[in-house]
């Protein structure tokens, strides 16, 4: 088990424990370097080799922290990539006027 950093000593106070800053940090690198994942508890474990309290404590973290986001079907994603997929697209509409060139002669 990797440790944990100790609770802060003066400030907000969270529901989420705040994990080992090198676990978040390689947390938001992985979902920063490969835009659209989106991994469930027991994809983040294996793929970090984490125990699932410090994998829980990690991810409750960053959605606390607004990073991640937790998607319905249970899996978290980085909150940026969901708000952008998560638009309606929309047709762009150009009109182009004709511009009249009067020649000098």
């Amino acid at each position: 088990m990797i440790p944990l950093s100790p609770p802060p000593a003066a400030g907000p106070r969270s529901s989420a424990p705040n994990p080992n800053g090198l676990i978040l940090d390689r947390i938001r690198g992985e979902f920063r370097e490969m835009p659209g994942l989106s991994l469930t508890v027991e994809q983040a474990r294996r793929l970090w080799s984490l125990d699932a309290p410090t994998c829980y404590e990690a991810l409750a973290y960053l959605v606390e922290s607004g990073f991640l986001s937790l998607k319905p079907n249970g899996s978290y994603a980085r909150a940026s990539d969901l708000s952008l997929a998560e638009r309606p697209l929309r047709m762009a509409r150009v009109t182009i006027d004709a511009l009249e060139v009067k020649r000098s002669a």
